[in-house]
């Protein structure tokens, strides 16, 4: 474990002592290149259900489709391994559950987030949180996922690289106490990842109420091509339906962004 760390980061004993059986056992570093490449690597060698790994700050974070994701201090950068007892065909029901559980974390402080289809956290039209379920092959029965999530905390905006990229600093005027927020968090996913088995039409029901994506004209880029219409609905497990001149079609992936308007 790297020893550097920031007054204001947790270190490994305050996260466990949070009592979240999503981080039982956490994994702290000063700095590491990726927590999401080291949570996959923890979780190849048999790591349990409920292991964090977090960094102070990340030197090589990446988003979806391995985009630089800028990890300076002061933000929230962690990754989980979970093992949570669902078949490997029911993964992608762990990306809209974290954003449902993200955007009702930062509810409760005051931030009102809104969820871009399929893992981003925004406000005011400006990204301040992303989200990236993986699964990996790893021993066991079962599904086997990393979920890392990167939180803009407390930073500027400008720290982040990006123009349409925000802080809770920014929103809230002030910063925050990370090992809370992080409780916050956890205890928010340990919610609405409970319900991805047996209740996930209800976590779609409150996607749709914390969106940003529905009832626009959006353009979609995916691997079979770019697609543009108006997304109208969520399937049953999560897909965006766009509405087309030529049909709905449902995406399972893919970059949105809004037409008409700024660009989400």
């Amino acid at each position: 474990m790297d020893g550097t760390r920031d007054t204001g980061f947790p270190d490994g004993a305050s996260v466990e002592a949070l009592g979240s059986p999503l981080a039982r056992r956490a994994e702290v570093h000063g700095s590491l290149p990726s927590t999401q490449e080291r949570a996959r690597e923890l979780a190849r060698a048999g790591a349990g259900h409920g292991t964090a790994v977090l960094a102070r700050v990340q030197t090589g974070g990446r988003g979806r489709l391995g985009r630089y994701w800028a990890s300076p201090p002061g933000g929230l950068w962690m990754s989980l391994v979970l093992r949570p007892g669902l078949a490997p065909g029911a993964a992608h029901r762990i990306t809209p559950a974290a954003a449902v559980a993200g955007a009702k974390a930062l509810w409760e402080l005051g931030v009102e987030a809104r969820i871009k289809w399929p893992n981003d956290l925004l406000v005011g039209g400006r990204k301040v949180c992303g989200i990236l379920a993986e699964t990996v092959a790893a021993g066991g029965e079962g599904l086997c996922a990393v979920l890392g999530i990167g939180l803009n905390a407390n930073l500027d905006p400008e720290q982040t690289g990006s123009a349409a990229a925000t802080t809770l600093r920014r929103e809230l005027g002030r910063d925050v106490d990370l090992l809370q927020l992080l409780g916050l968090l956890l205890g928010c996913l340990e919610v609405e990842l409970g319900r991805v088995g047996g209740e996930f039409r209800a976590v779609l029901e409150d996607w749709r109420a914390l969106e940003c994506t529905l009832g626009r004209r959006v353009r979609v880029r995916r691997l079979g091509g770019v697609l543009e219409g108006t997304a109208v609905d969520l399937g049953p497990e999560g897909a965006l339906l766009v509405r087309t001149s030529s049909g709905t079609v449902e995406v399972f992936e893919g970059e949105v962004e809004r037409l008409q308007g700024e660009f989400l």
